[in-house]
């Protein structure tokens, strides 16, 4: 008889699953994790983890865009009740950061697998189409005569390249009495370099 899957993503269970395999890929290898130790972590039989996920690549693929999908309904809340393409950035930018500080595992487990071949293409591209405000914002930008560029997915990969990187450095400094002020100065700095 064939195992039925839960259809609601969002039981104990399933978190609980989740949770144990971020801990351990974040403490461990992907290889030097098995679905025993997960399931041990996450106080669940070794069965339970099967009814939510055929296996440990499928798991880490949906842990990767649960995570992803957190992070852009962080950044995206509220965007839009700021009318300028600086205050939208701005408003991303602070977000991203916020979030970033917040869940130091889940951006450690997304840099670390960003690039693995465990991550399938498929679930790349779902974590894509979901990463898109800063194009909607770009594209907004342009339309009202903000922003003058010839493509808006290269200013939106520039953009969020430039915060990505921004947000690394400013990470490692977060307990610098000067963080909020470099927090200014690289927001600044970009949109020098934009407008």
């Amino acid at each position: 008889m064939a195992l039925v899957k839960p259809t609601d993503k969002n039981t104990e269970k399933r978190k609980a699953i989740m949770d144990a395999c971020l801990d351990l890929f974040c403490e461990k290898c992907y290889q030097d994790t098995s679905t025993a130790s997960i399931s041990q972590k996450a106080g669940v039989a070794t069965g339970t983890l099967f009814l939510y996920f055929e296996n440990k690549e499928e798991l880490v693929n949906e842990l990767y865009l649960d995570c992803k999908s957190e992070m852009a309904d962080y950044m995206e809340d509220g965007v839009w009740e700021h009318t300028t393409f600086k205050a939208r950035l701005r408003h991303v930018w602070d977000r991203s950061l916020e979030w970033k500080m917040t869940n130091d595992q889940k951006l450690k487990f997304m840099m670390q697998f960003s690039s693995s071949p465990t991550i399938t293409r498929m679930t790349k591209e779902k974590a894509m189409n979901r990463h898109t405000i800063v194009t909607e914002i770009v594209q907004k930008a342009i339309e009202s005569g903000e922003a003058v560029t010839s493509s808006a997915e290269l200013l939106s990969a520039m953009i969020s390249g430039y915060m990505h990187t921004a947000a690394l450095y400013l990470l490692n400094e977060r307990h610098s009495k000067n963080f909020r002020k470099w927090s200014d100065e690289s927001f600044n700095f970009f949109w020098k370099g934009i407008n």
